[in-house]
């Protein structure tokens, strides 16, 4: 329905897409074929290893030999319990800090739930839900926002709780697809983490629709208890030429 896509590239598009997807679900079948033979592949392997440790070997160097590979099967075994072990309580916890932040970031409107999902592939999905265990799809610009914002503030969060690195957060038009109300409630959230944050932000500029004129909100503005710089372009410049672009910081307060 675009102007300029002819039919013969919409019929590629198709067809292209319906190859993904018949290659998608090739991949599926052939996944969970994978992990029944693995189950079936490790059933065997518990079955060999039982009767070699019911073997009784007759010299004592084969018994030593014997005694240390059980020694280190058991050791990789605890590691490979304790790595699995480590990243699912590190995911519990992300979630349950993500859900705190959630919650305040969505004052007095509907959040839903984060789920941080492990894929096969040792990475994670982020993921929202309804309370009835329904996924949101396509949840509104606003709330999508807010949901990476909360994933975000979580590692922030924990990272500074085990101090092992700290860094500062810096934010580009956070607030863009929000309403006034959560620009507020994002503020306050911020105002609350202890570490440095740099936003970058057009929300402190009122601007006359008639005349084109920005001015600084000094109501918002008398609320922040952050700094608060505003960087403006030098006029006049060239607008076909950007070596003539300049820019200029005042500091507000």
């Amino acid at each position: 329905m675009q102007s300029g896509l002819s039919s013969e590239l919409l019929d590629k598009s198709i067809s292209d897409l319906k190859g993904f997807f018949d290659a998608k679900s090739r991949a599926e079948i052939r996944v969970a074929e994978l992990e029944s033979n693995l189950q079936f592949k490790e059933v065997e392997k518990a079955n060999v290893q039982e009767k070699l440790s019911q073997l009784e070997p007759t010299s004592s160097m084969t018994q030593v030999f014997q005694r240390v590979h059980t020694a280190f099967e058991k050791i990789t075994k605890a590691f490979a319990n304790a790595k699995e072990q480590n990243i699912n309580s590190f995911l519990q916890m992300l979630e349950a800090e993500s859900n705190r932040y959630l919650q305040k970031l969505n004052k007095n409107d509907f959040y839903g739930i984060i789920r941080i999902r492990k894929t096969f592939n040792n990475s994670a999905r982020i993921e929202l839900y309804s309370d009835n265990g329904t996924r949101i799809e396509n949840p509104n610009g606003a709330l999508r926002t807010t949901m990476y914002m909360s994933v975000l503030f979580a590692i922030s969060q924990i990272t500074t709780l085990k101090r092992e690195q700290d860094y500062p957060l810096i934010f580009d038009a956070p607030t863009s697809s929000f309403g006034g109300f959560k620009e507020d409630t994002f503020y306050n959230v911020i105002d609350t983490i202890d570490k440095q944050c740099i936003i970058v932000t057009k929300d402190l500029l009122n601007i006359d629709k008639a005349t084109g004129q920005k001015a600084l909100d000094f109501d918002t503005i008398n609320n922040l208890s952050c700094s608060v710089y505003r960087i403006e372009k030098v006029e006049p410049f060239n607008d076909k030429d950007l070596s003539t672009i300049q820019t200029v910081i005042k500091q507000v307060r």
